[in-house]
């Protein structure tokens, strides 16, 4: 554990094109509110491609839930923007370990306006780091079938797609994080 503390102590700060700095770091129990607002944020699309309705509504209970993860069980990060206001979040991605302690499921999700701006391939690859950091051997996640561009985004990050027993419309990313000894 104290590799995936020392990897989420280093910031990531970069400049996207349009000069907006932003930061890179592991969500906080202070996030509850800024995580709610990039949720409501979010198109109905995103929603629906995120949540399977795209009038998810997070709740409070919800999003503190999301915010105390414990470090045991998964990693939640998220990129922000300063502002006036204070940060606002622009992307999430987390895991959550499974019970086999061996795998872990994720979810990626940016900002609209922030699609295909890197944020995404930073996330994920923190992500990747954080979960091979704690001996996790395989990450896996659900995409909709019809969510062509995260179909896309997983496959540029080295996941392999699958079906899903439930049906063709649910895709499966998986990628395998340790090598073969």
């Amino acid at each position: 554990m104290d590799a995936v503390k020392d990897l989420m102590d280093s910031l990531k700060v970069w400049k996207a094109d349009d000069g907006t700095v932003l930061t890179l770091r592991q969500l906080k129990e202070s996030d509850t509110q800024r995580l709610i607002a990039f949720v409501k944020g979010l198109s109905v699309t995103a929603r629906y491609f995120r949540f399977g309705q795209g009038d998810y509504d997070p709740g409070m209970d919800d999003a503190f839930r999301v915010c105390r993860l414990d470090p045991e069980q998964g990693m939640h990060l998220i990129v922000v923007t300063p502002g006036d206001a204070g940060e606002t979040v622009v992307g999430s991605a987390r895991y959550v370990i499974q019970p086999d302690r061996l795998s872990c499921e994720f979810v990626v999700v940016v900002a609209d306006k922030w699609n295909h701006h890197g944020i995404g391939h930073q996330l994920m690859d923190a992500l990747l780091g954080c979960a091979k950091s704690q001996g996790l051997q395989k990450m896996y996640g659900h995409v909709l079938g019809s969510n062509l561009d995260m179909l896309q985004f997983v496959k540029a990050c080295g996941f392999e797609i699958s079906d899903s027993p439930e049906g063709p419309w649910l895709k499966i990313a998986s990628i395998d994080l340790q090598p073969l000894a």
